[in-house]
C-alpha cells in the first residue's frame, strides 16, 4: 500500500516509486506460512472502506504505529483500525474495531526517499488489552540491530506475484544485513535511520513494498516498520527496507504525550 516516490537508484535509472506500484506497494508476505491465530497480538490492520491496505502495530493501549506512506492523501476520519484479528474474512468475536482520532506523521517524512517513513495513529478509545490484543515493546532510544539477528514479519496481504489472497496472517522469517552491504545494493540509498532485511536461506522470503507499516520484529521488540522494496517480491539483489524505529523513540513518546 502506499504511493511514496521513492527512485528506484538500485536499478540505475530514475523511475518513481510509484510507478512501479503494480509491482511494489501492494500488500503481500512473500515466502510465508500462516500465523498461528493471535500469536502476534500486537498486529493491526489499517483498512480503507473495509479492506486491509496496512499493517501496524499496537504499541500503547491508544496508539497504533505505522509508516508515513500508507497516509499519503488519506483524510484520518476515512481510516479503520482493527486489533485482535487472525481472518479478516470471518466473523471473530475477538477483533476489536477502532477508527482514528489523531493520525500524525514524521514531520521530516520524505516521499522521494522514504526516509523517516514512520506514522502514528491515536485510536477513538482504548483497546482491551486480553489473550488476543496486546502491546509490542519497542527499543530504546537509538539502540541498533546487530546484522545477523533473526527477526519475522507478518500481514494479511497478498502471498505471491500473481495476488494470491491470504486466508488469514501470514508470516516469514528475515536476517537483518548491515547497512554498508545494502547500500551497495541501493546506491547509497540506505540512512542511519533505515534497516535491512533479507531472506536467511534460499528460500524468496520478505515483502513486497507491502503489508507497509507492519513491525519488523526482533526478540519481541518492534525494530523497524515495513517501507520499501525493490521491483520484484523478497528479491536479494535488493533487500527489504524497514524504517529503524529505536531512531524514533523520542519523538513517539513526545507525540504519544502531547496529543
Amino acid at each position: 500500500m502506499g504511493s511514496q516516490s521513492l527512485v528506484l537508484l538500485a536499478l540505475g535509472v530514475f523511475i518513481p516509486f510509484f510507478t512501479l506500484q503494480a509491482a511494489t506497494l501492494r500488500d503481500r508476505i512473500v515466502g510465508g506460512r500462516e500465523a498461528k491465530p493471535h500469536s502476534r497480538p500486537y498486529m493491526a490492520s489499517i483498512q480503507f472502506q473495509g479492506k486491509n491496505i496496512c499493517g501496524g502495530a499496537l504499541v500503547r493501549r491508544i496508539w497504533v504505529i505505522s509508516a508515513a506512506h500508507c497516509f499519503e492523501n488519506l483524510r484520518p476520519e476515512s481510516v479503520q483500525v482493527v486489533l485482535g484479528a487472525h481472518s479478516l474474512t470471518a466473523q471473530e468475536p475477538s477483533q476489536q474495531n477502532f477508527t482514528v482520532q489523531v493520525s500524525v506523521s514524521h514531520p521530516d517524512y520524505n516521499m522521494e526517499t522514504g526516509e523517516n517513513d514512520i506514522h502514528l495513529l491515536k485510536l477513538n478509545k482504548a483497546a482491551l488489552v486480553n489473550n488476543f490484543v496486546r502491546k509490542i515493546s519497542l527499543p530504546k532510544q537509538g539502540e541498533d540491530v546487530t546484522p545477523g539477528s533473526k527477526c519475522s514479519i507478518a500481514g494479511w496481504g497478498d502471498t505471491s506475484d500473481f495476488e494470491t489472497k491470504a486466508r488469514a496472517l501470514m508470516e516469514t522469517n528475515t536476517e537483518v544485513i548491515n547497512r554498508a552491504s545494502c547500500n551497495s545494493s541501493w546506491r547509497g540509498a540506505i540512512s542511519q535511520r533505515m534497516l535491512c532485511a533479507t531472506s536467511p536461506d534460499t528460500v524468496a522470503r520478505g515483502f513486497c513494498s507491502g503489508d507497509s507499516g507492519a513491525p519488523l520484529v526482533c526478540k519481541k521488540h518492534a525494530v523497524g516498520v515495513v517501507s520499501f522494496s525493490g521491483f520484484r517480491c523478497a528479491n536479494p539483489r535488493f533487500p527489504d527496507v524497514y524504517t529503524r524505529v529505536s531512531e524514533f523513540t523520542s519523538w513517539m513518546e513526545d507525540v504519544m504525550m502531547n496529543f
